[in-house]
């Protein structure tokens, strides 16, 4: 079924395309509803397409040799996922799972490729995205060598915080967990000395961060928990 033009024109990577190349464009894009849990691009496999999350929660994993979850990143509405697979043939190196039910759009890679060569536009947001990848990659790593747990929940909560103070669509205890290796009870007993002191506090779906500084303060390690 054709994707309709006003769900690609939602996205700020085909906000660029003239009328008549979205039209085309959704003709040839698939809209995709997967249930929580379920795995939405396998590791070491080619991506046939570029997904473009419309709504729900996706996550980038991938397993450590003890067979445990090591979340990578998050995926959020607006947002797209399988670009490198797509730019350069190779097989995805990390599988991408649903969180929530969720929804997304699937445009072959030959189209992608396509867009790329003919909109420079297209082409800086995607090199924008695998260079912000690469950054949060590298910040991740730096983030697993936090010697405490409340240092590496802090830091995650810092890397997720929009310009508001905000963490818009807070993640679960346990997405968190596995992002930042430890447990979900460890996680659990973190925020509660966090939402204590006053440094944090849930709004519904969305995390306020409160006191910035002190719990800049907690990821460095300058401060110790109370």
């Amino acid at each position: 079924m054709a994707v309709s033009k006003l769900i690609l024109n939602n996205f700020s990577l085909l906000q660029s395309l003239p009328d008549d190349l979205l039209e085309n464009l959704g003709k040839q894009s698939n809209l995709v509803e997967v249930p929580r849990r379920k795995v939405v691009m396998e590791k070491n496999q080619t991506a046939h397409s570029l997904g473009l999350l419309v709504d729900g929660r996706l996550q980038g994993v991938d397993m450590t040799l003890d067979g445990r979850e090591a979340g990578l990143y998050f995926i959020e509405p607006n947002d797209f996922f399988g670009e490198l697979s797509v730019i350069d043939l190779q097989p995805a190196t990390e599988f991408v799972i649903s969180l929530t039910t969720s929804r997304f759009l699937m445009i072959p890679s030959i189209t992608i490729r396509q867009l790329i060569e003919q909109s420079p536009q297209i082409a800086t947001v995607i090199n924008m995205r695998l260079a912000r990848r690469l950054r949060e990659s590298m910040q991740q790593r730096t983030l697993l060598t936090m010697p405490s747990p409340i240092q590496r929940v802090c830091a995650q909560l810092i890397q997720m915080t929009t310009g508001e103070q905000v963490v818009i669509y807070a993640p679960t205890h346990q997405e968190i967990a596995i992002m930042i290796n430890t447990t979900r009870e460890t996680v659990t007993r973190v925020f509660q000395k966090l939402q204590n002191s006053g440094i944090v506090a849930r709004e519904g779906s969305s995390l306020h961060i409160k006191k910035l500084k002190h719990l800049t303060l907690l990821a460095s390690g300058e401060k110790k928990e109370e």
